[in-house]
């Protein structure tokens, strides 16, 4: 299995288009090989299973990426005393609509597309969906979008009822490709008609979801500070966003990665080998606070869903030209680069992250990376 990357490099020949990470069945190196973020995931938790249809109200199943194993589905306890915000029924609901405009939005074509995408998407995924749209031109439409039929959902979250907002459904789908794909849904004013996709990204090998507390009884959110985590989730994002900048510093942290650092590395180090003699290359990322969301599992553990931006940059040298490809063409109308040239990705990410009281590294559980805008001079 691989992951989907859609950062190009901006280079010297026509319209160079590299790739680190993927969409295909076959796992390449970044993948398989042992290495400090690439380990043994026997302290995940399982709950994966090929069927999707949850067993009952107060229990669902989830399947693992890059595994066919199976085991047991997980009634999680909790207290008949907390209730979610919505019902499961009312969720399923909400989640099924939601999935009909996503389809639409990667189906349809002009007017209609953006309708669908306003429906469907909300915040950085309506950006990212909106470049999806934009690139299809280019790069053909996405992997996991191919097909008629819309994936069944698979509500594996509901928040908790706790008076505040956003609520929010955390929703797994298995598209055509079989990677699963996990979907967070939000309501900024607690109304189901203005639930709305706000993130999405697709899970990484190896890896799987942890157990939430029942559906009916809904999964307590962390809105702000600590709570009872080992570390604050705008840290841990933080940490991560300068781990997969590039060049790498000096000190990387103990995360689980799963292969998807070190095929982001490899994927820019490609890149400044394309360039080397026209330009330098620089990656530097940082988080987007406000879409940072944190669910916590039954465990007592956090699952910190976010988005980072990254910027490309390649300098150019005294005397060279960069001839841009196609994709950079579709945000910006620049024949030949002279100066600079600047990529800007969108970058989603899902972390499980250990309480106080567990020796647990962070571990990246999914992943995805949409080119959302260029420029350059």
């Amino acid at each position: 299995m691989k992951y989907s990357r859609l950062t190009v490099a901006v280079t010297l020949s026509s319209a160079l288009v590299l790739s680190a990470c993927t969409g295909g069945d076959t796992p390449d190196a970044a993948s398989t090989t042992p290495s400090a973020d690439a380990v043994s995931t026997e302290d995940t938790a399982l709950t994966s299973t090929p069927d999707l249809a949850a067993t009952s109200d107060d229990a669902t199943t989830t399947t693992s990426a890059g595994t066919d194993d199976a085991s047991q589905t997980t009634v999680a306890m909790s207290t008949e005393e907390d209730e979610a915000v919505l019902s499961v029924e009312d969720a399923e609901t909400v989640a099924a609509a939601l999935l009909e405009a996503r389809h639409e939005a990667f189906q349809g074509d002009g007017e209609d597309a953006r309708d669908a995408q306003q429906r469907a998407f909300m915040s950085t995924a309506r950006t990212a969906a909106e470049a999806a749209d934009r690139l299809e031109g280019v790069l053909g439409e996405p992997a996991e979008e191919g097909g008629d039929t819309v994936p069944e959902p698979n509500v594996l979250a509901i928040s908790r009822d706790d008076g505040e907002l956003p609520q929010l459904l955390l929703v797994q789908t298995v598209p055509d490709d079989g990677v699963p794909l996990l979907h967070l849904m939000e309501s900024r004013t607690g109304e189901q008609k203005d639930f709305r996709i706000v993130w999405e990204a697709p899970m990484l090998p190896g890896t799987s979801v942890p157990t939430f507390d029942r559906r009916s009884v809904g999964t307590p959110v962390l809105r702000d500070g600590t709570g009872d985590l080992a570390v604050p989730p705008h840290e841990t994002l933080k940490v991560l966003a300068s781990y997969i900048s590039w060049p790498q510093p000096e000190e990387v942290p103990d995360y689980r990665t799963h292969g998807y650092s070190p095929a982001v590395r490899e994927a820019a180090q490609l890149q400044a080998d394309a360039v080397a003699d026209q330009a330098d290359l620089r990656e530097k990322n940082w988080i987007v606070s406000d879409d940072t969301r944190t669910l916590l599992f039954e465990d007592g553990t956090g699952f910190v869903l976010g988005s980072l931006l990254r910027d490309t940059t390649f300098t150019v040298r005294p005397s060279s030209v960069l001839t841009p490809p196609d994709t950079f063409a579709v945000f910006a109308d620049d024949e030949e680069i002279t100066d600079e040239a600047v990529l800007r990705t969108s970058v989603f990410v899902a972390l499980r992250v250990a309480s106080s009281e567990q020796d647990l590294k962070p571990e990246m559980i999914a992943a995805r990376e949409q080119l959302v805008d260029a420029w350059g001079s």
